[in-house]
């Protein structure tokens, strides 16, 4: 099934429902039937690292291309799709959040999705602090990116 490219932008505050799920903005989640997914890890900021389809196929890609025989290339991959999760949403968008991530990421009740672009991010309320506040510089940002 071709896939519809999605861009997550924004910043969301969620409760966690008692079956440790939480909704994904409507904009933000994948379409298609169950074999749609996203991958998520811990990521070493502390928060959870989400992945869409079209990141996926584009990591599993690279990944392709790393030997056997290569003893740092596989260390990586089991670093990478070892620690990982498959999230899908339900008919509500919500996803179940396993126990390993919300421990890593510090997550109780409440949790912030930062949209990256083309991913997001989970993160703790305690833990997740809005680069730049009030001093965000739209100029700066855009000359970090190359605009």
């Amino acid at each position: 099934m071709l896939q519809t490219v999605r861009f997550t932008w924004g910043e969301f505050e969620h409760t966690l429902d008692a079956r440790r799920r939480v909704t994904v903005p409507s904009a933000w989640r994948v379409e298609g039937d169950e074999g749609n997914f996203y991958l998520a890890w811990p990521h070493p900021e502390g928060c959870i690292a989400l992945f869409p389809p079209e990141m996926q196929r584009e990591l599993v890609e690279k990944a392709r291309s790393i030997r056997q025989s290569d003893k740092a290339g596989q260390a990586t991959l089991r670093m990478i799709f070892g620690k990982s999760h498959s999230l899908g949403c339900d008919k509500q968008g919500r996803i179940l959040l396993p126990e390993p991530l919300l421990k890593h990421a510090d997550i109780d009740r409440n949790a912030w999705m930062v949209g990256l672009g083309r991913n997001f991010q989970i993160w703790s309320p305690t833990r997740y602090k809005p680069e730049g506040g009030d001093d965000f510089d739209i100029l700066e940002a855009m000359e970090r990116l190359g605009f």
